[in-house]
């Protein structure tokens, strides 16, 4: 339960352009905390009813900080190069979809008792940024890898107690794709899609 706390929780809202001019390590921090502190208020006002347009501006809030073009392109590692433009966007926006309907599937789940904020590290593209959320008597350790988009940081993968989350997906969309085809990993997306609706 922590990991999906750590996880869907510190997830949040955009930043304004002043602020997303500033594109410091620490700021990257910044913008993870600002996510979380924004969920968490929503939360609070909500209680334990969420309705419908709460639910809608969760997902903007919690998925506000994914990269989805980056993170897609690196989940589907080698079968990347050989889509069409037209392939990679709509796999793009099938993704995103499903990712944001996830997101607020249990939304116990984003209630941490508290969430602590190390200083960014260095990364290979760009920053790390690690996070320990606590519920109860359990904590997760949460790992941000985020780049610069635009002149603001953005998440491509979020390491959840050592479970990447790019490469879980990546392993799924491989395991699928070597099955049958590209086409019939992504027709089984849509239909997932179709359900979550």
């Amino acid at each position: 339960m922590v990991a999906a706390i750590a996880w869907l929780a510190c997830m949040g809202v955009g930043v304004s352009a002043a602020q997303a001019q500033t594109v410091s390590p620490q700021s990257a921090v910044d913008m993870v905390r600002a996510r979380n502190q924004a969920v968490t208020r929503i939360l609070d006002a909500a209680g334990d009813s969420v309705d419908a347009p709460t639910r809608e501006q969760l997902k903007d809030i919690i998925n506000g900080l994914i990269d989805f073009p980056e993170l897609s392109r690196r989940a589907l590692s080698r079968h990347w190069d050989a889509r069409t433009e037209q392939e990679r966007a709509d796999f793009i926006d099938v993704f995103r979809q499903l990712i944001r309907n996830s997101s607020v599937k249990k939304l116990g789940a984003y209630r941490a008792d508290s969430v602590t904020y190390n200083p960014p590290e260095p990364a290979r593209d760009g920053v790390k940024v690690v996070t320990l959320a606590y519920k109860d008597d359990s904590s997760a350790e949460v790992h941000y890898l985020m780049h610069q988009v635009d002149g603001e940081w953005k998440a491509y993968d979020v390491v959840v107690d050592g479970s990447s989350t790019m490469r879980t997906y990546r392993d799924s969309f491989n395991k699928e794709i070597s099955r049958g085809s590209y086409e019939a990993m992504y027709a089984k997306l849509l239909d997932r899609l179709k359900d979550d609706s």
